[in-house]
This record gives structure tokens, C-alpha cells and sequence, in this order.
């Protein structure tokens, strides 16, 4: 099955490739290796875990993960790109399940520290288009069969988007299942809303999400860098997995258009001066 509509352009700078390199920068010392030749769809588990290595470590992989298709972003996911495994990751004592009693599923994907062996770069609405049980419940863990079936081809897809922030809400002074309860910036996410169009309102928004397993790994990702971006024309691209969280049922037609997610990014970029810069470098 795959999403149906194709989509407008998302504007905001050109989408050209910044020279991915298509292998780890072995000289770190990495103990990893990105699989190239994978049967497309495969659901074998990454063998790169961010939360085992060093921040410049995860800056220096991040920056060598390929993104197919950023000179012609695809109008729609297929169901045949890979979606690898989720791991099983720890912060603290705070395990990948989050708290006792919550939704495993969703949260194992929220917690996940592995890292894709490739993004495929999409249009903005190839997710704000993607199909969705609108009927089911806010826990995965009580859908049917059917309403699975519905996300399955797509979740846990490796994908880069480019778009516009509209808003930025770390989330310090709340607390949710995910995170163990925990409160505090080490410990809990930022909701970034992301538009296709500049000017577009948050309701037409795709929220993207750091994470406190990653963005620890990442000392340049702070409120305060990406405040300034807020409500401006500069083009924003992210790369991560596409998520479906069904928590935020009551925040659609106000805070975003779907439920679909990039979550967790893993490497934020600004269009600046004619070029791409990595945040995880100085900003001009």
C-alpha cells in the first residue's frame, strides 16, 4: 500500500545533496558497520548504536549516512524501503519501554539509539498525505490487527524532509511515560513543528522530535540554537525515523496535521548563505 497523493514542492532552498559520504569514517576507530546491500524492506537490526559511542563519534556517522533522492525528494514512501529493527536502549535506569505499564511499542521506537544505514529524502505532504487508523485507540497496545496493518509498511522508515519551524516547545518542565517520568532538558524531548510552506499555520505542521538518548550526543542541539529559526524563511532539513505516535490525538488541526512523526532526528541542517549547514557545526 502506498500513500496516495502526490505532493507540492516544499520550498524554502534548493534540496542538493552536501556530499554524504557512503562509508564511516573509519579513521574515528568506529567499531561499526553500515550494511549497503540489504534486501530492500529488511527488518534486520542496525549495527550502529549511538548511545555506545562518543559525541564527535555520532556527529562524524551521522554525517556519513547517505540520503537517496535529496536532488528529487520522492512524492511518496514506499513499503519496500528498509525499516530496521528497533534496539532496546537505556538511559540511566529509565529502560527502552519507559515506564511500567506504558504503550512498549510506541515507546521502544520514541527510545531507540540505532542508526539507519541510509534516509530516503521525501516531500513534505509524502507525510502529511500518509494514511492512518483514524479510529483507533491513543495506546498501540489495544489496536486490531487491522488498524496495525495500516502503519506497518511505513513505520520505522529512515527519512529526510526539509520544511519551515513554526514552533519549538522543549518539554523540561513536563514529564511523559517515555522518559520514565522524568522531568528536566536531559531528559525529555523537544517537539518541533515543522511546515512545507513558509507562512503555512501550525495546524498544517509535522512535529519532529529530538530525543534525550540523542540529542545528549549532540552539544550544539540546544533551545537556543533553533529559536532563532522559529517563524522564519530559512529552510530546516531533518533526518530520522518516521514514527506514528497515537498519544497526541487531541493536539490535531492545532499543533500539526498528522500523527505521523519524524522521531527521533537524527541530524538537523539550516539553509544558510547557499549552502546547508549542519547545526552539529557553527552556524554562520
Amino acid at each position: 500500500m502506498k500513500s496516495r497523493t502526490r505532493t507540492r514542492s516544499t520550498g524554502g532552498g534548493p534540496n542538493k545533496a552536501v556530499g554524504a559520504a557512503t562509508m564511516l569514517p573509519l579513521a574515528l576507530g568506529l567499531a561499526v558497520n553500515f550494511t549497503a546491500a540489504r534486501p530492500a524492506g529488511s527488518v534486520a537490526p542496525s549495527t550502529v548504536d549511538a548511545s555506545a559511542m562518543t559525541s564527535p563519534a555520532v556527529v562524524a556517522a551521522g554525517k556519513a549516512i547517505p540520503r537517496i533522492g535529496l536532488e528529487a525528494p520522492a512524492s511518496e514512501l514506499l513499503e519496500t524501503w528498509d525499516k530496521p529493527t528497533p534496539n532496546k536502549s537505556r538511559l540511566g535506569s529509565c529502560g527502552w519501554f519507559g515506564t511500567k505499564g506504558a504503550d512498549k511499542e510506541t515507546n521502544q521506537r520514541k527510545n531507540r539509539t540505532d542508526l539507519p544505514s541510509a534516509y530516503h529524502a521525501v516531500e513534505f505532504s509524502a507525510l502529511t498525505d500518509l494514511d492512518w487508523p483514524r479510529e483507533a485507540s491513543t495506546r498501540r497496545d489495544r489496536w486490531t490487527r487491522e488498524q496495525l496493518e495500516v502503519i506497518e509498511p511505513y513505520e520505522g522508515e529512515a527519512v529526510t524532509v526539509t520544511g519551515f519551524i513554526v514552533a519549538l516547545r522543549p518539554q523540561a518542565n513536563n514529564s511523559e511515560a517515555t522518559n520514565c517520568g522524568a522531568s528536566g532538558e536531559q531528559n525529555t524531548d523537544w517537539h518541533i513543528a515543522l511546515v512545507g510552506e513558509h507562512g503555512d499555520p501550525e495546524r498544517e505542521a509535522v512535529v519532529v522530535e529530538t530525543t534525550p538518548r540523542i540529542k545528549r550526543l549532540h552539544p550544539n542541539w540546544t533551545p537556543a540554537v533553533l529559536r532563532p529559526l522559529v517563524g522564519t524563511s530559512d529552510s530546516v532539513r531533518v533526518s530520522g525515523y518516521l514514527l506514528f505516535d497515537p498519544v497526541h490525538k487531541g493536539h490535531l488541526e492545532k499543533y500539526r496535521k498528522t500523527l505521523w512523526e519524524i522521531h527521533p532526528i537524527h541530524r538537523i541542517e539550516v539553509w544558510r548563505a547557499g549552502r546547508w549547514v549542519d547545526i552539529d557545526d557553527q552556524l554562520p
